[in-house]
C-alpha cells in the first residue's frame, strides 16, 4: 500500500485500519518512544532495548503500515507527516491498552485516567495551572495533557476530538461545539510599572499618545475581537510590531518595546514588570468559558476535571 494511500484510508476509516493491521504492542511503544525522544539512541535507553532491535520493531511498524514513520539523517530524526498523524493513535491506543490491563474497579478506585484541555497559552500561563495543582491532589492518578495553541487550533482540538474539552471563548465559526460562558474578561492596557501612566488605575486612550503600540497578528483571535471594536469606533491605534501570541506580546511589552491592549486574564496578579491599566474609554471585553462537542459524552475522569476547572472559573470572577 502507497504512503497516500495508507493516510487516505486512515483518515476516512480510522477505527478499522488498525484493527485490521496486526500490530505488535512493543512495536507501538518503540515508536512512541522515538517520537518522544527524537533520538532512537535515547529510545532505546529508555525502553531498555539495544539500537538494532528498537529499529528492526520500527521497520517492522513501517512495512505493516506502508509508509515511513521517520525521516532519518545522522544527526537528527523526525516525524513524517504519516508519522504525526500516526502519533496521536499510537497514544491513545497505548493508554486504552494501559486503561484495559488496570481493569475498571481498579480505575473506579483510584480515579485513573487521562484528559485532554486545549486553551490559549494566556490561561495556560494563569488560570490553568492553579487548576491543575488542585485538581492533582484528589486526583493524582489522572494524567492531563495541555494543548495551548491559538483559538482556532483550540476550538479545531476540541472538533477533531483531541481534546476532551477546551477553556476559552468562543466564535461564530465554533460550529458543532457548546460553549458555556462563565466569566467577563475585559481587555486592558498591558505597560510596564515603570512608565508613569502604569501608577493610574485608569487611562483614557488618547493619553497613550506618543507610546509606541504592538498588537498580535490578524490571524488572532483577539485581534479580531479588537478590530470589529475599533473599526465601529474609529480610534484603532496603529502597531509597529506585530507578534502570533498575546503572551510574546507581553513579553515585548516587558522589554520596552511599547504597550498594547490585551485581555486582562493575560497578566498575572501582581505580576513584578507588567502592569493592567483600565481604559475608561474602552469598553470591550470577552465571555470566557467552557467549549465541548455538542452531542460527545465525556469521560467520567474529564467530567471530573471539567466540573472542577468550572468552580475555578467561576470563582476567579472579578
Amino acid at each position: 500500500m502507497r504512503p497516500a494511500d495508507w493516510r487516505n484510508k486512515c483518515n476516512v476509516q480510522y477505527n478499522h485500519c488498525v484493527t485490521r493491521i496486526n500490530f505488535d504492542l512493543q512495536q507501538l511503544q518503540a515508536f512512541v518512544a522515538v517520537a518522544d525522544q527524537g533520538s532512537f539512541r535515547a529510545a532505546a535507553e529508555r525502553i531498555h532495548l539495544s539500537a538494532p532491535a528498537l529499529s528492526r520493531r520500527i521497520e517492522r511498524l513501517e512495512e505493516l503500515l506502508g509508509a515511513r514513520l521517520f525521516q532519518r539523517s545522522t544527526r537528527s530524526v523526525r516525524l513524517t507527516r504519516v508519522g504525526q498523524a500516526f502519533l496521536e493513535r499510537a497514544r491513545a491506543a497505548l493508554d486504552d491498552l494501559e486503561s484495559a490491563v488496570l481493569g475498571i474497579n481498579e480505575i473506579s478506585a483510584r480515579h485513573a485516567g487521562r484528559v485532554s484541555i486545549a486553551c490559549p497559552p494566556t490561561a495556560a500561563v494563569t488560570l490553568v495551572p492553579r487548576a491543575i495543582q488542585a485538581f492533582s491532589k484528589s486526583m493524582p492518578h489522572v494524567r492531563i495533557r495541555v494543548i495551548d495553541e491559538g483559538m482556532n487550533e483550540v476550538a479545531a482540538s476540541v472538533a477533531s476530538g483531541e481534546a476532551d474539552f477546551a477553556l476559552g471563548f468562543a466564535a461564530p465559526s465554533d460550529q458543532g461545539l457548546k460553549f458555556e460562558p462563565l466569566w467577563r474578561d475585559p481587555y486592558v492596557l498591558a505597560m510596564r510599572r515603570d512608565y508613569p501612566l502604569a501608577r493610574k488605575r485608569t487611562i483614557k486612550l488618547a493619553d497613550t499618545a506618543g507610546l509606541p503600540w504592538l498588537s498580535v497578528a490578524r490571524t488572532s483571535r483577539n485581534r479580531q475581537v479588537l478590530d470589529d471594536y475599533f473599526t465601529a469606533s474609529g480610534r484603532s491605534p496603529q502597531a509597529w510590531l506585530e507578534v502570533s501570541h498575546v503572551a510574546t506580546m507581553l513579553a515585548m511589552v516587558e522589554a520596552g518595546l511599547g504597550v498594547g491592549i490585551v485581555p486582562s486574564m493575560a497578566i498575572p496578579p501582581r505580576h513584578a514588570a507588567l502592569a493592567a491599566v483600565n481604559l475608561s474609554d474602552v469598553k470591550l471585553y470577552r465571555h470566557i468559558g467552557l467549549l465541548t462537542l455538542q452531542g460527545r459524552r465525556l469521560a467520567p475522569v474529564a467530567e471530573r476535571f471539567h466540573d472542577h476547572l468550572k468552580r475555578v472559573l467561576v470563582n476567579a470572577k472579578r
